[in-house]
């Protein structure tokens, strides 16, 4: 299947589930239309036609996670916020991910790096083979050439006397090589909060792709997009994750269902570079209280310490399945939602 066939697939797939939503009697909009297309991120309606290249802002495939950290198109953006998004959040993800591997040495990891001695700096890349070998490359054309002559220099290997010439003597034409030390700083360029409003986006589309335009119906998320659109602002509280290893069985989509303070959607996903995987647990508020709440009590009571502290709540998984395929889960999420945080549910523990 060619990108064209993948992208009229999902029109066709989320157009649909739309008007099953609309279908509800407090759905409104205004101007009404059919057969059309919401881009979950800046809200505008888009329709088949906008799937041509060639119009202004066309719908565009979207990545969740993204490409380059093992993601698959899975979704529809237009091509403004796809873009935007992309240069002004996923970039800064990626490279922070792509810098904590190099900091940690891991095979296969690659950074652009500057090394320094005496005062001399040059320009290069440092990587780790698969085999776990470091390569330190220096690139003159990127350096100014007195300091690079100069580091040249100085890092020239010189010998020394080995050993005291008053009571060895015999020794007296013994010698070492020694290597001058030189520093090496990582030159990748991100900001960190941008990289957390990344994994805020990349969660809030797993949740969309899977739950569809239902998903979408909540007022808590209105900050959300919110936050996505304008990454500089700070809407939301700082803390929109969970720093705890969540079992293989929990990656997808959840329902924090206990305490009700944390009652929110939890997405858990992985975010794959050449060295590693690493695992993401975001919060996303639910239709109803907590709602946007729910980072406060995040921030208050699971920031202690480095944020690793044990905490008891008890969760639900939503099983993956063609939700957006049958009328009646055109509210998947809320009905989950619903079910999940209602005062009489009691969750099923295994005996």
């Amino acid at each position: 299947m060619n990108n064209r066939e993948k992208k009229i697939r999902i029109f066709k797939l989320f157009s649909q589930n739309l008007e099953w939503v609309k279908e509800h009697k407090e759905i409104n909009f205004i101007p009404d239309f059919t057969n059309g297309y919401i881009c979950p991120i800046c809200f505008n309606v888009f329709f088949e036609q906008d799937l041509e290249s060639s119009v202004p802002n066309p719908l565009t495939l979207e990545d969740v996670p993204p490409a380059s950290l093992g993601g698959k198109p899975l979704t529809l953006t237009c091509r403004s916020c796809n873009s935007k998004n992309g240069h002004e959040l996923d970039v800064h993800l990626l490279n922070i991910l792509l810098e904590n591997d190099s900091k940690l040495f891991l095979p296969n990891s690659k950074s652009k790096a500057s090394f320094e001695v005496s005062g001399n700096k040059v320009n290069g890349s440092f990587d780790i083979d698969s085999n776990g070998t470091a390569n330190l490359r220096i690139e003159p054309q990127i350096s100014h050439p007195d300091q690079y002559r100069n580091f040249v220099k100085k890092m020239e290997q010189t010998t020394i006397t080995k050993y005291s010439p008053l009571f060895h003597q015999e020794k007296l034409f013994s010698e070492e090589i020694r290597t001058p030390e030189f520093t090496m700083n990582f030159q990748r360029v991100y900001n960190e909060r941008r990289a957390e409003i990344a994994l805020l986006r990349v969660a809030y589309l797993i949740a969309y792709a899977n739950l569809g335009n239902g998903f979408l119906m909540n007022p808590g998320l209105y900050k959300v997009r919110e936050q996505i659109l304008n990454p500089d602002k700070e809407i939301l509280s700082k803390v929109f994750w969970i720093r705890h290893q969540f079992p293989k069985e929990m990656e997808g989509i959840n329902i924090i269902s206990q305490p009700k303070e944390l009652q929110c959607f939890l997405i858990v996903f992985n975010l794959k570079t050449n060295s590693k995987s690493t695992q993401y647990a975001i919060a996303l508020p639910g239709p109803s209280k907590p709602s946007i709440e729910v980072y406060d009590y995040i921030e208050k009571y699971l920031c202690v310490g480095d944020g690793t502290e044990m905490f008891n709540f008890t969760a639900e998984h939503i099983m993956s399945r063609a939700y957006l395929k049958t009328r009646d889960y055109a509210f998947a999420s809320h009905l989950f939602w619903q079910r999940y945080t209602h005062p009489d549910y009691k969750p099923n523990f295994p005996k």
